[in-house]
């Protein structure tokens, strides 16, 4: 029995499976839910939303990523930290924050898995008290720090943007 297709159309048939097959790899690729630790979005997944956590959607991923270094910028006012970050672009990804003080201490916990952070140094948060205050977050210990949110005394050193996805 003589080929049906002829020469030609192995050819054809042979690229169309071989592209076929490539598309469901990238595919497989494209859609495999981030994981903490992943660099993903312009930084590193810290936290993947559980059932319970606001903004938790059955079947979708969403969670928090962090920026993989502090902003070049220090000693920055609680303002100015606030809009240096509103106003970074990583790898084409905008819509980056201060963390708010969970997020930060977020931050602190798996501080590992984003590497970067500078012991014995103040990180600001975005949650505010009222018009001279918001927290800020020491990473030589964790602990929660009120501070002025202009002037000499702030103390507060670094920035470290997240965004969620």
């Amino acid at each position: 029995m003589k080929h049906f297709f002829g020469k030609f159309g192995i050819r054809l048939f042979t690229a169309l499976l071989l592209w076929g097959l490539g598309v469901l790899a990238v595919s497989e690729v494209s859609f495999a839910a981030p994981k903490v630790g992943d660099e993903y979005g312009g930084g590193k997944v810290v936290y993947i939303l559980q059932p319970g956590d606001p903004g938790y959607v059955a079947g979708e991923e969403h969670g928090m990523v962090a920026a993989k270094e502090d902003l070049p910028q220090e000693s920055l006012s609680w303002a100015e930290a606030k809009a240096a970050a509103e106003r970074l672009e990583l790898s084409g990804y905008k819509g980056w924050s201060l963390p708010t003080q969970q997020e930060l201490s977020l931050l602190y916990k798996n501080q590992a898995i984003v590497g970067g952070f500078r012991d014995y140094s103040y990180y600001w948060s975005g949650s505010e008290v009222d018009n001279q205050k918001a927290w800020a977050l020491d990473f030589y210990n964790g602990e929660k720090v009120l501070s002025v949110k202009s002037g000499a005394l702030t103390g507060i050193r670094r920035i470290r943007a997240i965004r969620k996805f």
